[in-house]
């Protein structure tokens, strides 16, 4: 049995990255536990069919999180760079600039949205009936400008992240959830259900946490990052959006994927058929929450070690990761062997039917996705994304003839098909990219 002070030990780098990870894991386990439980809740509270219709609409306001252009991920390696060199000024300048542009944006997204609202058929959109979902302009709206509000506060996870704290980060995340599913279950027990109340909910429970974080951040951990005008650089913004333009396209890139998958079902098969699609897609979720709480601080402490040019920790950082993707991926086949018997346990209703060939589909798809981000973490960290970047425009541009056309062949199987098919040269190609930097033979596209 490993002993916890021997996990403790080391050099500081690997010991604040384990104490992270330690912590993380609390709070992913109790955010698992919470995101399992949104969906027999939300289920109780919303037909299936209004159900469907949230998950798809939720989907399409994911895609706020990428008008950052990659300032938020562009924020959190540059603050690293400055947090490691003790330059205070610079880190406070990145912060600031980072935050202003950030409400300027979001400003303008408000702008053009309110501009357009009136003139979106959004019903055309998620192939909805208006008999079925009511106001549902009216919802997509609110849930838009809380979302945008909520996008310029939560660069304050950015901030710990560069800081190594992602336990700090991952507790906003937990705390959000939370109060979201506790509001949502009081929801269900007074009043009839409303797809408007849960979005608001949703969208506004998290934006809660990161206001009430504001303060404790600035103004008590990390007075000297505070935000203000005059620590305002223009100059800094080419060096936030020199690296966080190639992170915009990733994260567009990534929540496209993702968005269009649930939009994809609903055309091809209804609103409805997005629920098992999801429910599937929740379960296995589980995988890389684990992994994303392991492999989380390495981003930023691989941001720290590539500057101070020691690569050997990188290597043996990258080595514990493999071990553990290994499991990750014998805990998956277990996972698809007994999938229906958790879908009943877990759903507790015969209006949902799941089916087998979605598990085993969407356990493959798993599997290959918490490999390729694993490496992606590593090689993010060391600021190496125009591969990245080029492979996930190609599978973006890909997504909907490939999957549409299996998705028609093979229904929902035949979209999860195309999707691992289409993510494997992801992880293909990061696997060459990191082994070649390790080996210093990296030259051209493979080094950038």
């Amino acid at each position: 049995m490993v002993k916890i002070g021997n996990l403790l030990k080391g050099d500081a780098r690997t010991v604040k990255a384990r104490k992270n990870v330690l912590a993380s894991f609390l709070l992913k386990g109790i955010d698992g536990i919470v995101y399992l439980l949104f969906v027999p809740v939300t289920l109780g509270y919303l037909k299936p069919y209004e159900y469907g219709v949230w998950l798809t609409l939720n989907s399409i306001l994911l895609w706020i999180d990428s008008f950052d252009i990659g300032l938020g991920n562009g924020l959190r390696n540059k603050l690293a760079e400055a947090m490691a060199a003790g330059d205070h000024e610079r880190a406070r300048c990145y912060v600031s600039t980072a935050f202003f542009m950030l409400i300027l944006l979001m400003g303008a997204m408000v702008a053009l949205g309110s501009i357009a609202a009136p003139w979106i058929d959004w019903y055309g959109i998620l192939h909805t009936s208006p008999d079925e979902v009511g106001s549902l302009g009216k919802i997509v709206y609110l849930s838009f400008l809380i979302y945008c509000l909520n996008f310029i506060f939560k660069f304050i996870g950015n901030v710990y992240l560069a800081a190594q704290l992602p336990a700090v980060n991952n507790f906003f995340v937990t705390t959000g959830h939370l109060v979201a599913l506790i509001v949502i279950y009081i929801l269900t027990k007074t009043s009839p259900g409303s797809l408007l109340a849960v979005a608001v909910v949703y969208c506004a429970s998290p934006l809660a946490i990161y206001l009430l974080a504001y303060p404790v951040t600035f103004f008590r951990i990390f007075p000297y990052l505070r935000p203000g005008l005059k620590s305002f650089r223009s100059k800094y913004l080419k060096d936030l959006f020199n690296i966080g333009v190639l992170f915009f396209i990733l994260q567009l890139s990534g929540i496209l994927l993702f968005s269009l998958a649930n939009i994809l079902i609903s055309h091809l098969f209804g609103p409805e058929r997005v629920t098992p699609y999801n429910i599937a897609y929740r379960y296995y979720s589980l995988v890389p929450m684990v992994m994303a709480i392991i492999v989380g601080p390495m981003w930023s402490a691989t941001t720290d070690a590539y500057s101070r040019g020691e690569m050997e920790w990188i290597g043996m950082a990258m080595k514990r990761v493999r071990k553990i993707l290994i499991l990750a991926s014998v805990g998956l086949l277990v996972m698809t062997a007994v999938s229906e018997w958790v879908y009943r346990i877990w759903i507790g209703s015969d209006e949902v039917k799941i089916g087998f060939p979605i598990s085993c589909w969407m356990g493959l798809y798993t599997m290959i996705l918490v490999w390729s981000l694993a490496y992606s973490h590593f090689l993010n960290g060391m600021g190496k994304l125009r591969l990245q970047t080029i492979n996930t425009l190609i599978v973006a541009l890909l997504f909907y003839p490939v999957c549409s056309f299996l998705g028609n062949h093979m229904e929902i199987p035949g979209v999860l098909a195309g999707m691992c098919l289409l993510n494997f040269s992801g992880l293909v190609l990061n696997m060459i990219q990191f082994n070649k930097l390790m080996r210093g033979s990296a030259h051209g596209i493979w080094e950038k």
